[in-house]
């Protein structure tokens, strides 16, 4: 498979009638798409965008993830376009400043955008076409996806047969993700055909894919859009669009997949949320019991983890084996939990200029506590490593990104002189290759002594010591008498601090710092501390800004 268009082929060719996808429409009803409809609609959408001019134009697209999406992205790529799929929670004046900045030249959008669209494309002068891609949008909405596929068709019966004749060069830009912004602006990362075509490939040196998987984390993203969408359809599996972040237990019944890429946020809330329940049950001390000795047996050959707990399982489908974690370390605690409850959790690491995926522990190997092997095709090594072998990870190889979309000065600033790719993050590698994320570069915490600090490291101490702890930055803040110091700014579960009252929790919570902090290095040390009563803003894959925490204690 060289390119995108293949895939889609492919799918037609290899699995005809077997379902591609699966999503709910207005009324919970499921409705089913097969790997045959998905090729036909992406020809006839995509006849019908050139059929408007669109041949190699930018397209913003924004919205729910579902069928229609990815469709309408596929016939952008597919007739040499470059789509731009950008982030359905963004403001308004965000988005028109994206869709300028991306210069694109039409916009697909989902209806829970209709009645601000125009306000948006008044500040967008360039865009000359909007399509409302929702298939379940009021009648007054439209014209819009349905009638996109309409008009395809129409021309395809007529002779049309401009969409066959296009020519994709592989290495050309073919999408621009804009990056999250967790630590400054946003960027427009530009990855070309090729770029996500190795990713795909590399995925699948590293899984075994199972027959159903579920997507719940936000399309707009390369990691869902490019490892989970496309790479079920190189593999003939069927996904599931989950349709809310709060409907993801509802929906893992509903759909019963095997396995599921998500963010640490949310398999901590699944984990967490079954000791919640066998603690309102009076069931702590027994599940606790069974996982010991489900675990004792494990270690003698025998493995009973999907009998001994098959309610808990039920909770997630009862099929559910694998689950795929990115975008930040997981704790291992999660993952040594659920393995006991017979679902095995895989850390990876990726970064969107990478198409997104560096490494992955996988099926084939696995090391605790790393984020797995670089992936095939891709080198890795650790530039200025320290006496630890700790410093920035660096990489080369086809699936990093053609550069920063009009930014020559970003661009050239992500690349080392010899030509590998600076991720800003830091890590080593350990003796059997594996790879271990420390912190984030723009993070680090330089003290007056010299001494640098990585503030994750502390963070998953306080997470680790502090059960009532949800969520903590730590960062640098300078004092009352001008030097710098360590703090920590926390948001504490609300009903415990409820139980006890915000001053009882701030004593509290100081007096576990305090705990914490002796298992720390003394320059390692939190000296203040900040509770916030709500939580830290987040990106839509729920990373904490950390660029945006206060820089002053309330």
């Amino acid at each position: 498979m060289r390119n995108l268009t293949e895939l889609a082929e492919r799918g037609a060719d290899r699995y005809g009638t077997r379902p591609a996808f699966r999503e709910l429409g207005p009324d919970r009803a499921v409705h089913e798409y097969s790997y045959r409809s998905l090729h036909d609609d992406v020809v006839a959408a995509g006849t019908a965008l050139l059929d408007q001019g669109l041949a190699g134009g930018h397209v913003a697209m924004v919205g729910e993830a579902s069928y229609a999406y990815v469709v309408c992205y596929l016939a952008v790529v597919c007739t040499g376009g470059v789509i731009v799929p950008l982030d359905k929670e963004l403001t308004d004046a965000e988005l028109a400043d994206l869709i300028v900045r991306c210069d694109a030249d039409a916009v697909l959008y989902g209806d829970e955008l209709h009645a601000d669209i125009a306000g948006i494309l008044a500040h967008c002068p360039r865009v000359r076409l909007t399509v409302n891609i929702s298939r379940y949008a009021p009648e007054s909405h439209r014209p819009g996806f349905d009638a996109l596929l309409a008009r395809g068709r129409q021309l395809l019966a007529a002779g049309d047969t401009r969409f066959a004749e296009v020519s994709i060069d592989p290495d050309a830009p073919a999408a621009i993700l804009f990056t999250s912004g967790t630590t400054g602006p946003s960027k427009g990362v530009m990855l070309s055909q090729r770029n996500i075509v190795t990713v795909i490939h590399s995925a699948f040196s590293l899984f075994r894919f199972p027959r159903v998987c579920l997507s719940v984390l936000p399309i707009n993203h390369a990691y869902e859009f490019n490892l989970n969408v496309l790479g079920c359809l190189f593999d003939g599996i069927t996904l599931c669009f989950n349709d809310s972040i709060m409907h993801v237990r509802e929906n893992l019944g509903r759909f019963r997949p095997e396995m599921s890429l998500m963010v640490p946020m949310i398999v901590e809330a699944l984990y967490k949320n079954i000791w919640k329940e066998a603690e309102k049950n009076h069931m702590t001390g027994y599940l606790k019991y069974a996982v010991a000795l489900s675990n004792g047996l494990r270690t003698i050959g025998i493995d009973l983890r999907r009998v001994f707990f098959r309610p808990i399982l039920e909770h997630f489908g009862g099929r559910l084996r694998v689950i795929v974690c990115g975008g930040a370390p997981l704790g291992p605690d999660v993952v040594a939990g659920l393995t006991s409850f017979g679902i095995t959790v895989y850390n990876g690491y990726g970064i969107t200029e990478c198409a997104p995926l560096i490494s992955s522990n996988c099926t084939v190997r696995s090391v605790p506590g790393s984020v797995g092997v670089p992936v095939p095709d891709l080198e890795v090594r650790i530039g200025e490593p320290d006496a630890d072998g700790t410093g920035e990870i660096q990489v080369r190889g086809p699936a990093v990104m053609l550069g920063y979309y009009r930014d020559p000065v970003a661009t050239n600033q992500a690349f080392t002189e010899d030509g590998w790719f600076r991720t800003g993050d830091l890590g080593h590698l350990g003796k059997r290759g594996a790879l271990f994320i420390t912190g984030r570069q723009k993070n680090l915490i330089i003290l007056p002594n010299g001494k640098n600090v990585q503030p994750e490291e502390i963070e998953e101490a306080l997470l680790g010591g502090i059960a009532y702890l949800r969520e903590v930055v730590v960062h640098e803040l300078v004092d009352q008498t001008g030097a710098p110091r360590i703090a920590a700014s926390a948001y504490l579960d609300p009903d415990w601090v409820g139980g006890v009252g915000f001053e009882g929790a701030r004593a509290r919570f100081e007096a576990d710092v305090a705990a914490v902090n002796q298992r720390l290095a003394a320059y390692k040390r939190v000296c203040l501390t900040n509770l916030r009563e709500q939580e830290f803003e987040k990106t839509s894959t729920r990373k904490i800004m950390r660029h945006r925490v206060e820089g002053a204690l309330a």
